[in-house]
């Protein structure tokens, strides 16, 4: 299986095969403009501290969530997240994901790579 690499919107790395799930929410922050909305991806992980004796809800397991880009409205955040879904199940190689304004961009990651290797921006090219 490819090792894949997404981007948040934070700066860190998530491992791809981490993602149970690629969605939009609307941003609720108020110097955002009305309409603004982010991808988001769900990930497999527990989330609580797992102490039932002193917090019975502390123990919840469920996916967490990282914001992967922050959009003026919603129907560009659906078509970067329905883009990055389409990249995510034909992925082969290894890469680096990354987003840049509506694009998603992807990197090839191999033994040639370096900080200023290009994105080819579309699919995975043959290493």
């Amino acid at each position: 299986m490819a090792q894949l690499w997404v981007k948040t919107h934070g700066g860190d790395w998530l491992r791809a095969d981490r993602i149970i799930e690629i969605g939009i929410e609307t941003v609720r922050e108020p110097h955002d403009g009305p309409g603004a909305a982010e991808v988001v991806a769900r990930l497999a992980v527990a989330a609580g501290g797992g102490n039932r004796k002193h917090d019975p809800d502390s123990s919840a397991v469920g996916p967490s969530a990282r914001v992967l880009g922050r959009y003026p409205d919603g129907d560009t955040a659906q078509r970067v997240a329905d883009q990055l879904v389409l990249i995510l199940l034909s992925a082969g190689k290894n890469a680096q994901i990354t987003f840049e304004d509506e694009d998603v961009l992807v990197r090839p990651v191999h033994e040639g790579t370096t900080h200023d290797s290009p994105y080819n921006g579309r699919a995975l090219d043959p290493c």
